[in-house]
């Protein structure tokens, strides 16, 4: 199992295996971007325990919906996402449920339709809803195998009242278009952008790194990747995480 070594608070060493072979590098400046989950149970492994490491585990919630059209044909294109809709996302209304993201899919998970002349007459629709950290979602280790064990409560209050306000006012949204049917057909497993294990913020607020992506206590440990976010949106948080390393990096060699 990957764990790394330190003097003090000085990282000092990586101890990783490769092929079946163990091998040591030494370095001056360590890079910890292993995902929301490997990257906590790597710390958990090395007894590299500083505030809330492994806790606020959390992503998304989402919802697979169908729209049947009646006479209007819209796959079309290459990309996977056409579009997408804001109309759920801001407002007053975030003090009591999430945002929720609405994009317009340019696929067929569920195959095309049967009806003659209407195979491509419908327009699939994925809802994404914004989800809450909480310190019941976490990662640990076990301690027999030290692989990363995820506990998991489900989805907020929070998160559910918002994608379900999403789903109910639908016929709003769609209203311009020439609907035929709307067709719930699944609470999706994952969105696979799991977040906020080791999160960002000030030292003794719980935080795990500071807002350049140092370790508070390993300050030669640089940690990148959606592990750092304090919390989630309901968007696709790759851009930001890329955003934030290349500001990370900009930081510590200015």
């Amino acid at each position: 199992m990957d764990t790394l070594g330190y003097t003090g608070d000085v990282i000092t060493h990586v101890v990783f295996k490769s092929g079946g072979k163990q091998y040591r590098v030494n370095g001056d400046l360590f890079v910890l971007g292993a995902n929301a989950i490997q990257s906590p149970a790597i710390l958990l492994r090395s007894g590299i325990v500083h505030g809330e490491t492994g806790l606020n585990l959390h992503e998304q919630i989402g919802a697979s919906v169908e729209v049947f059209l009646d006479g209007l044909a819209s796959l079309n294109g290459s990309s996977i996402s056409t579009g997408l809709n804001y109309c759920f996302y801001d407002g007053e209304f975030r003090r009591e449920r999430a945002a929720t993201l609405t994009s317009f899919d340019n696929r067929w998970p569920y195959g095309l339709r049967t009806e003659p002349g209407k195979w491509h007459h419908l327009l699939p629709l994925t809802l994404v809803t914004e989800e809450l950290p909480s310190l019941e979602n976490k990662v640990t280790v076990d301690d027999a195998t030290g692989k990363a064990v995820i506990h998991h409560t489900g989805p907020s209050t929070y998160a559910k009242l918002g994608l379900q306000y999403a789903l109910d006012n639908l016929d709003g949204l769609l209203e311009p278009l020439p609907v035929e049917a709307v067709h719930f057909r699944e609470w999706r497993i994952t969105e696979s952008h799991v977040q906020g294990t080791l999160r960002m913020g000030k030292n003794g607020d719980g935080s795990v790194i500071d807002h350049s992506l140092l370790h508070h206590r390993k300050r030669n440990l640089v940690v990148v990747g959606t592990s750092t976010f304090p919390s989630s949106s309901a968007s696709n948080p790759s851009l930001t995480a890329a955003a934030l390393s290349i500001r990370a990096a900009e930081l510590l060699f200015a």
